[in-house]
């Protein structure tokens, strides 16, 4: 029995965790740090009519979105989506969640996802990155001063594991009871709408069981990981970082305590229970070896954490800016065009413009985005789509790492063939 529930912990733990830059609890921060004084007045502004009550049931939208793009790598997911909303247009799939919402809680949860895109893309380049090669001093002889997820994931998913230590121990998320009480929800309907239009596949036929995905990933996001994050703080809490007050700190700080008063986090706020200790038992007798190595938390030291506070501050400042932008009256009266949102195509593991052979894990998901495609040849493509495919392969000289397999090259020049000839749809 014991084996089972340790072998159960293992596989929960590990899911959800691939590449990110912040936790779910750090991108619930982000949606917490500019709720009030972001995204309720661009509700506000595009619904004028909207109830106390509806801005309350957008809030749990916003929390549904700020971790979508990991949907696919929960229990029942298929990585397959979420690679793609990494490394391949991943800007035009936020930009599209947001020109497609219709509704208040489709908005807050295309804001959601923007703010995971913000998160990651700051995330990755301004904390987690340098942080590994700090931790990790082998890996720092090897790659440099920065080190991203796909050349060690092992240590960045340890290394991020212990920036969310660091904050539950002190205070610095959200309350689990709170969370619950918001709620966590997905619009699928909006999310289908935007992952045709940017990438021409059918929501459905990629998360094949939607309702069984959407619940794991809630099952995920809202119960299971944020347990094994609380129970590695009882075995933690003693030896985090002293914190560096500085004006970075200070202003995080203060903000953390304004969304705190406003949310009234503190009524919420409980002490761990005997399930908690219980989970960390088993945490603690876990051999830390091969996939449960993941557990072993990497703790920050006052430099890395220092290195998180300012990208969360940095990341914070983003997103204002891109609701301020969404709240001009040209943009509100460009409602479901173009002219609403463009945000560029960045992979979310170094925050960098995507680039033909710029990053393996780019290169490998738009080989397999590009096979998927050439197998519907009687379907439609979005023509935003095939322009982009067509831009990643035209440079023949491009350092595209699918070039190092010859078969596997062979078939990306012949279904170029296949995508040149498929009908189009244009995109609004």
């Amino acid at each position: 029995m014991r084996r089972r529930i340790a072998v159960c912990l293992l596989l929960f733990a590990c899911a959800g965790r691939r590449g990110n830059a912040y936790s779910v609890q750090t991108h619930e921060q982000l949606v917490d740090l500019t709720w009030k004084s972001s995204i309720v007045p661009l509700l506000r502004a595009r619904y004028p009519n909207i109830t106390d009550a509806q801005i309350a049931e957008a809030h749990g939208y916003a929390y549904g979105g700020c971790a979508i793009q990991d949907i696919g790598y929960y229990p029942f997911g298929n990585s397959l989506f979420s690679d793609l909303t990494h490394y391949v247009r991943a800007g035009d799939f936020v930009a599209s969640l947001l020109r497609n919402a219709r509704t208040p809680d489709e908005l807050a949860f295309a804001i959601g996802a923007l703010s995971h895109y913000i998160g990651d893309t700051e995330g990755h380049s301004m904390a987690t990155n340098p942080a590994v090669a700090v931790e990790f001093p082998k890996l720092r002889e090897r790659y440099g001063a920065s080190v991203n997820y796909e050349q060690n994931p092992h240590a960045h998913v340890r290394t991020e594991f212990g920036f969310d230590i660091n904050e539950i121990a002190k205070h610095r998320f959200a309350p689990l009871k709170y969370l619950d009480h918001v709620g966590l929800k997905v619009s699928t309907d909006l999310l289908g709408r935007a992952f045709y239009e940017t990438y021409g596949l059918e929501l459905k036929k990629v998360l094949k069981v939607q309702r069984r995905t959407v619940a794991g990933y809630t099952f995920g996001v809202r119960r299971f990981l944020p347990r094994i994050a609380y129970a590695e703080t009882l075995l933690h809490k003693k030896s985090m970082p002293p914190d560096v007050e500085d004006a970075e700190f200070l202003r995080l700080q203060a903000e953390l305590k304004q969304a705190s008063v406003d949310n009234g986090w503190e009524q919420w706020r409980h002490t761990a229970g005997f399930g908690t200790h219980l989970l960390a038992g088993f945490i603690y007798i876990v051999p830390k070896v091969g996939v449960a190595s993941m557990l072993a938390v990497k703790e920050p030291d006052s430099d890395t954490e220092q290195l998180y506070v300012r990208s969360v501050n940095r990341s914070t400042d983003r997103l204002r800016g891109a609701i301020a932008r969404l709240q001009q009256p040209e943009v509100l009266r460009s409602v479901g065009t173009t002219r609403q949102t463009e945000i560029p195509n960045r992979d979310l593991d170094t925050g960098q413009i995507v680039a033909p052979g710029g990053y393996r894990l780019t290169d490998e998901t738009y080989c397999r985005l590009l096979d998927t495609i050439a197998k519907n040849q009687g379907h439609t493509v979005p023509s935003g789509l095939r322009e982009d495919m067509l831009a990643f392969y035209a440079n023949p000289d491009a350092p595209i790492a699918t070039k190092k397999h010859a078969k596997q090259w062979a078939r990306v020049q012949a279904e170029l063939v296949v995508l040149r000839a498929m009908p189009v749809v244009a995109e609004p």
